[in-house]
């Protein structure tokens, strides 16, 4: 009676969970981890600094205007004196005059324009394919972080459905196991039929214990994907009662073209490559034109007074000679990078093959398995079924129909994982293929 009081009591808890928790659908799931996952927030940010390094590029190819104003205050008075010969009497004569003034003015304002630059030109071509890796990154990211919910979505549902059958299976040994008590005490049924009763009581407890934390866990792990405090009680509404169809093959090169990931790859070689004349413009010239103009006054009031100003224009050309090595160097540097880039892009060409072969085996695979579990769905229930009929007619216990119903429940039950497993190797193969894209969120 003990564990039929607790199973009571987990039931009514249940019961009394799923009246206050919140409902989310499988959409609502993936909008929430669209908008708080934090993978997804760091790629979001990754294409900010994108953007913000293409603006740096260009930047350099346009003008540059520097204004710069200061004031002085002399502390002291700088006097210059002097004596010269007078021509007509050919005495001596003193003066003075100043220096400086106790208040001093000026401003100068530049401009400066590239005319001419390799390093300018590779630099914001180089930017623009970094941004388009980025943002096929950041895609990239969305669609394994947004694929990986989905799974567990299905897996939390298939954990709770796991859960059930094992107290199905509790409360069924509990009901034997006091059906043989009754029948003990009543001398019908030996000490060795109770301690078996007992014993497979006793046993699947844990199993309700482990299958309860797993569900759990599975779902404390959806939470954290899409932002979900911990603490807070949700309810996943979904099912397995339907799936698609096995898909057909996709082209190779289609598969290409579609996956974010491949791409980020692909724009990220064109990056090196672009890499390469960017360090090799260093052993070319650059041009740039300037103008300039300059003003100054001074006083001894705080009044602009003895203006002067001045305006100049003109070119600097650089030549790079020697660099000591270095420009070569990072010329080197940069082709290796080019290499590495290039073995990265075959090494993607190569896991993409194995991981399309491979997932069109999981799915066949599935889709058998779901078949097969179905029948065995049809004749555990044909057995339920004539175990009713059984008790009905007085030649069988209600112990045998409890067992051939959790026959049916472990049917039920295996059947459910078929369909997970397609499900999770369907949505490995949507995201494989780049056909899942998630634009609806």
């Amino acid at each position: 009676m003990y564990l039929l009081l607790r199973c009571s009591v987990i039931l009514l808890l249940l019961a009394c969970s799923n009246l206050t928790a919140k409902e989310y659908n499988l959409q609502e799931i993936l909008r929430l981890a669209n908008e708080n996952n934090r993978q997804i927030q760091l790629g979001r940010s990754d294409v900010k600094s994108a953007n913000a390094e293409v603006k740096d590029a260009f930047s350099e190819a346009f003008p540059k205007i520097d204004v710069d104003a200061g004031y002085n205050h002399n502390l002291g008075e700088n006097v210059f004196f002097f004596e010269v010969s007078n021509p007509e009497t050919g005495e001596l004569e003193s003066g003075s005059f100043k220096t400086s003034f106790a208040n001093e003015f000026r401003m100068n304002a530049s401009l400066r324009q590239t005319l001419f630059s390799f390093e300018v030109g590779y630099g914001i071509q180089a930017a623009k394919y970094f941004k388009k890796s980025t943002n096929f990154n950041f895609e990239a990211t969305r669609r394994n972080v947004l694929t990986t919910v989905k799974i567990g979505f299905y897996r939390a549902i298939l954990l709770k459905e796991a859960w059930e059958v094992a107290m199905d299976s509790e409360q069924s040994g509990l009901d034997n196991y006091e059906n043989i008590k009754v029948k003990y005490e009543s001398g019908i049924s030996s000490e060795f039929e109770l301690l078996q009763a007992e014993v497979r009581w006793q046993n699947s407890i844990p199993a309700t214990l482990s299958a309860r934390q797993d569900y759990e866990l599975a779902l404390n792990d959806l939470k954290f994907f899409v932002g979900i405090p911990i603490e807070e009680e949700i309810e996943l509404t979904g099912s397995f009662s339907s799936f698609p169809e096995l898909p057909e093959r996709k082209e190779y090169q289609q598969v290409l073209d579609l996956r974010p990931d491949y791409q980020a790859l692909a724009w990220e070689r064109k990056l090196w490559r672009k890499n390469v004349g960017v360090q090799s413009a260093g052993h070319f010239p650059r041009l740039d034109g300037f103008f300039r103009w300059d003003y100054a006054a001074a006083s001894d009031e705080i009044r602009l007074e003895r203006e002067n100003d001045n305006y100049v224009a003109g070119l600097t050309l650089s030549i790079p000679i020697f660099s000591g090595g270095s420009t070569t160097a990072k010329v080197q540097k940069a082709k290796a990078d080019l290499e590495k880039a290039d073995t990265r892009l075959a090494e993607a060409n190569d896991n993409i093959k194995v991981e399309l072969e491979n997932l069109q085996l999981r799915l066949k695979e599935a889709r058998e398995r779901i078949k097969a579990t179905n029948k065995a769905i049809q004749s555990a229930r044909r057995a339920f079924e004539i175990a009713e009929t059984r008790v009905e007619n007085g030649l069988s216990t209600q112990v045998e129909l409890k067992d051939s119903r959790l026959a049916l429940d472990r049917a039920q039950f295996n059947y459910l994982v078929a369909v997970f497993d397609y499900l999770s190797a369907f949505f490995e193969w949507e995201l494989a293929t780049g056909v899942a894209t998630f634009n609806e969120l």
